[in-house]
């Protein structure tokens, strides 16, 4: 049987982050709601930001929207070699002045 429902809700009505509790259970082949907790919620764990208050910060900051795990060690990889690499310089001169101090 092919069941239609629309709602409508006031701001007020709209918890964010929280979910229904589940209703329906199947028991003994059959199907069984449980009215008792028709209208209660549980809180989830959902980010503080919608997705569009999350866009519209990233423009702001000219921040890219999304990123991955990989993403962040390739940035973490990138400031390690640009650490060592400017540590391989100071290393190259501090050896460039023993060099020239044994040299005169």
């Amino acid at each position: 049987m092919t069941c239609q429902a629309r709602s409508s809700y006031v701001t007020s009505e709209i918890l964010w982050g929280y979910r229904f509790t589940p209703v329906l259970t199947l028991e003994d082949g059959f199907y069984e709601v449980d009215y008792n907790s028709f209208h209660e919620t549980y809180e989830t764990n959902t980010p503080v930001y919608s997705a569009k208050e999350l866009a519209e910060m990233a423009s702001r900051a000219e921040l890219p929207l999304t990123w991955s795990v990989s993403s962040k060690l390739d940035q973490h990889a990138e400031l390690e070699t640009e650490e060592e690499e400017k540590n391989q310089e100071d290393q190259n001169e501090r050896n460039g002045d023993v060099a020239n101090l044994e040299n005169e």
